[in-house]
C-alpha cells in the first residue's frame, strides 16, 4: 500500500512536503527554547547580581577578610535549604563567609568553583554542588576593596535552577503542542491543496478513460494553460492516429476497386481464340496493376503530422535533392535557383519534406524548359511553411491540375506526365492540414504553391 501510494504524484509531494514541514518544526522549536533560555539567564543573572549588591551594602571590613550580619534583609539568605545561598571568597580561593542558607550543606566549602576574580569581572554560569541533585545558578563578581585596591575578595550568589528548568520544560511543552496541532493543521491543509492542485491531471486521466470507453473522440475538458500544449499535442496524436486508420483502410478499398477492372478482363481473354492479342492484353493489364499498385503503396506510406516532433532543417535537404536531380538530368542543364534562409524550419516528418520537395522539384526539371526557382520560407503563422516551385516549362491549366491530382490516374495517359507524385503530394498536404494550388510562373510555366 505505501509503496502504490509513494508511485503516485500526490504520495510524492505529500511525503516531501511534511519531511521538509517535519525538519523545519524541529529547527524552529530548537531556535525558540534556545533563545527562551537565553533570555531566562539573562534575567536570573540581572537577579543574582541584585543580590550581590545587596550583600556588598552590608559587608563591613574587618582586618583582611568582611563582616556581614547574621541576619540578610532578603529573608531567603537566613533560612536553610532556602535554594539561595550567598557566600564571599578571599584572594586565596578560601570561603570566609556564607549565609546561612548553606548551614546545613556541610561540604560547602568544596563546591567546585574556579580561582577568585579580579576586580570588575563577573560570571554567570550552572554548577552542581556536592550532595546536591539539582544544579544552582551561581553569580561570581570580583570586588577589590580599600582605596589602594590591594585586598581582592569574589561575591558568590546560587540559587536553585530547578524552578529554572521547570519553566524551560513548560516552556517546551507548550511549544511542542502547538506546533503539533499546527502542524497537523498545515499538512490537513497542504493535502487540500495539492488536490486541488492535482486535480486537472485528474481531470485529464477521467477524459482518456472517458475516450478509452468511447464516450468521446477527443480530450473535452476546460484544462490550465500549463496543460493545453499536452491536451492538444494528444488530441492530434489521436487525430492523426485515426486519420491514418481510416487512410489505410479507404487505401485498401481503393486497391481493391481499382484492381477488380484489370482482373475483370483478365477473367475474361480466351488464349486459344487470340493468342497474339491475349498477350497484348495481358501485358497490358499487367503494367496497369503495376501502376495502381505502385501508386497506392506512395499514398499508404506518407505520414501524418506529428507537432510534437522538432523542426526539420529545410534548406540542407532542399540542396541534396538539387544536386542529384542535377545529376539524373545532365544532359538537359537546368538552371535551378534555391531562395531558402538557413533558419527555416519544417516542424514534421523529414520523409513527408523530402517526398513532397522531391516531387515538385522533380517535375520541374522533367518538364521544365531550362529554369527553375524554389522559394521556401517560413510564414507568420506558428510553424508556418509555404513552397514555391517555378519553371519555364508549358505550364498547366486549372483544369489539366484537377485531373493530374486524381487518384488512379496513370503518369503517361497526361500530356505533361505529372501524376502518382503529385497526388501523393496533395495528400501530404492535406494531412498537415495545408493548401496546395497551381499558377502561371513569370516565365509563362507552372508554379506549384503549397501553404502549410
Amino acid at each position: 500500500m505505501l509503496s502504490r501510494w509513494l508511485h503516485s504524484l500526490s504520495g510524492r509531494l505529500s511525503l516531501m512536503a511534511t519531511l521538509v514541514l517535519l525538519v523545519f518544526l524541529v529547527v524552529l522549536s530548537s531556535v525558540l527554547e534556545r533563545a527562551y533560555r537565553t533570555s531566562l539567564d539573562e534575567a536570573k543573572a540581572r537577579e543574582l547580581q541584585l543580590h550581590i549588591y545587596t550583600l556588598l551594602a552590608y559587608a563591613e571590613p574587618e582586618g583582611d577578610s568582611l563582616r556581614l550580619p547574621p541576619n540578610l534583609p532578603e529573608q531567603r539568605f537566613n533560612q536553610p535549604d532556602s535554594g539561595l545561598i550567598g557566600a564571599v571568597m578571599d584572594a586565596r580561593g578560601r570561603v570566609i563567609w556564607r549565609s546561612q542558607s548553606a548551614l546545613s550543606l556541610p561540604n560547602f566549602s568544596e563546591m567546585p568553583l574556579p580561582l577568585p576574580l579580579r576586580q570588575g569581572q563577573q560570571v554567570f554560569a550552572e554548577v552542581r554542588l556536592p550532595d546536591m541533585p539539582t544544579p544552582f545558578s551561581s553569580f561570581r563578581q570580583g570586588v577589590a576593596w580599600g582605596l589602594d585596591s590591594e585586598v581582592q575578595f569574589t561575591f558568590v550568589v546560587l540559587e536553585d535552577a530547578a524552578p529554572l528548568q521547570a519553566q524551560v520544560h513548560q516552556f517546551s511543552s507548550t511549544l511542542w503542542r502547538w506546533l503539533g496541532l499546527g502542524s497537523l493543521a498545515l499538512i490537513a491543509v497542504q493535502l487540500l491543496v495539492l488536490r486541488w492542485g492535482l486535480a486537472p491531471l485528474r481531470s485529464v486521466a477521467r477524459a482518456l478513460q472517458q475516450m478509452q470507453q468511447g464516450g468521446s473522440d477527443t480530450l473535452q475538458g476546460n484544462f490550465p494553460r500549463e496543460l493545453v500544449p499536452l491536451t492538444d499535442n494528444l488530441n492530434l496524436l489521436i487525430e492523426n492516429e485515426r486519420r491514418q486508420r481510416e487512410k489505410t483502410r479507404h487505401t485498401l478499398a481503393d486497391l481493391a476497386h481499382s484492381l477488380k477492372t484489370p482482373l475483370a478482363v483478365l477473367k475474361g481473354l480466351d488464349p486459344a481464340a487470340d493468342p497474339k492479342g491475349t498477350q497484348g492484353i495481358l501485358a497490358e493489364q499487367v503494367q496497369r496493376m503495376d501502376s495502381i499498385i505502385s501508386y497506392q503503396l506512395q499514398r499508404a506510406v506518407a505520414s501524418s503530422p506529428k507537432s510534437i516532433l522538432r523542426g526539420v532543417a529545410v534548406k540542407p535537404l532542399a540542396e541534396k535533392i538539387l544536386t542529384a536531380l542535377d545529376k539524373v538530368y545532365r544532359d538537359k542543364s537546368v538552371n535551378a535557383e534555391l531562395l531558402c534562409d538557413d533558419s527555416v524550419l519544417f516542424y514534421g516528418d523529414e520523409g513527408d519534406l523530402m517526398e513532397m520537395l522531391g516531387n515538385l522539384l522533380d517535375n520541374g526539371y522533367k518538364y521544365g524548359g531550362g529554369r527553375l526557382l524554389a522559394e521556401i520560407e517560413n510564414t507568420g503563422e506558428q510553424r508556418g511553411l509555404e513552397i514555391r516551385v517555378a519553371d519555364d516549362g508549358p505550364g498547366l491549366t486549372q483544369e489539366q491540375w484537377q485531373k493530374v491530382v486524381q487518384r488512379g490516374v496513370r503518369a503517361d495517359e497526361q500530356q505533361q506526365g505529372q501524376g502518382i507524385g503529385l497526388a501523393v503530394v496533395v495528400d501530404i498536404v492535406e494531412n498537415y492540414h495545408g493548401t496546395i494550388g497551381v499558377r502561371a510562373s513569370e516565365w509563362g510555366g507552372a508554379e506549384i504553391y503549397i501553404r502549410l
